[in-house]
């Protein structure tokens, strides 16, 4: 599918899950390399930038959180010329969905902004994406605070794989973005130059790697947030553990002398007291309960229980 939307002289076409006749109907109307038009036609493991004297060319890979909460990458395939922006995705990515509604929306109202330039228009597009990036962030770090209270409640058995999921979604979103640094700053430099937008564009570059640098900060924050939660996690597991050994033992200590005083009138040796007495069952059972009542009392009074 294609979308386009026109700024003036500007343009922006957006390529969502192109079929190849459409990829190259575009290719041939921006005289993009063919080279270029394979790279985008298949997938890209890892950032790419390449540039010419008319365009250039970047792949990056946005990490998002699924409704399951796990995080995957999202790749977006940019050409940048000197007039128009080219974005290519294979599945649907909501903030460049929703830029399309505000760009339709301002196209409805003639927006002040129809005369935007090339420059401005990659910014704007960028920074929707980092700025989606950090709402995603932010939502996992409220998952943070609910688990946090979970694990203050009482409920740090039932966190621990919550814990995990979050940890392994802060590390792809870590490896993601961290991938983005030399490729983003080699666009931007090759941007600056004065044969494409020129020194002008350094503000915007500016504004562009603060959103990046924004959603790492963020990030790297969370992470050590989700480390000192698994952390208290482990100990108050390991605590409670401890309680539940030192209980099993007191009980065990406290069942040892009574087992001992039953096999003792148990023995089938004459002497044994009580064997004849018609009472003796009673008296064993009563001295069996004195003793557990004195165990118990005895513990209590130790705080062993």
């Amino acid at each position: 599918m294609i979308n386009r939307h026109a700024r003036g002289d500007v343009h922006w076409i957006d390529l969502e899950s192109p079929t190849r006749t459409e990829l190259q109907e575009i290719m041939r109307e921006f005289n993009v390399d063919p080279r270029i038009e394979e790279d985008v036609a298949s997938e890209t493991l890892y950032p790419i930038v390449a540039s010419s004297k008319e365009y250039v060319y970047l792949v990056l890979h946005f990490p998002t959180t699924g409704p399951n909460g796990q995080a995957k990458n999202q790749e977006v395939d940019f050409i940048i010329g000197k007039d128009f922006l080219i974005t290519i995705r294979y599945e649907t990515i909501d903030s460049i969905h929703n830029l399309h509604k505000i760009f339709e929306a301002e196209e409805l109202l003639e927006s002040p902004a129809k005369n935007m330039y090339a420059d401005a228009l990659l910014e704007r597009v960028l920074c929707k994406l980092y700025a989606t990036l950090r709402e995603d962030v932010e939502s996992i770090g409220k998952r943070l605070a609910h688990i946090e209270t979970d694990i203050f409640g009482g409920k740090e058995r039932t966190t621990v794989r919550a814990i995990s999921e979050i940890n392994r979604a802060l590390l792809r979103f870590t490896m993601a973005i961290g991938k983005h640094t030399e490729s983003l700053t080699a666009l931007l430099s090759e941007l600056s130059h004065s044969h494409f937008f020129g020194k002008e564009f350094l503000d915007r570059a500016a504004r562009i790697e603060s959103e990046r640098e924004h959603v790492a900060t963020l990030v790297h924050s969370y992470q050590e947030v989700a480390n000192e939660l698994r952390d208290t996690n482990d100990s108050l597991l390991s605590a409670s553990q401890n309680e539940v050994m030192k209980t099993l033992t007191v009980i065990t200590v406290i069942i040892l002398p009574l087992s001992l005083v039953v096999d003792l009138f148990q023995m089938t040796v004459p002497g044994v007291p009580l064997s004849h007495n018609p009472f003796g069952f009673w008296i064993i059972s009563g001295l069996v309960i004195l003793l557990t009542l004195f165990l118990v009392l005895y513990s209590k009074y130790k705080k062993w229980l």
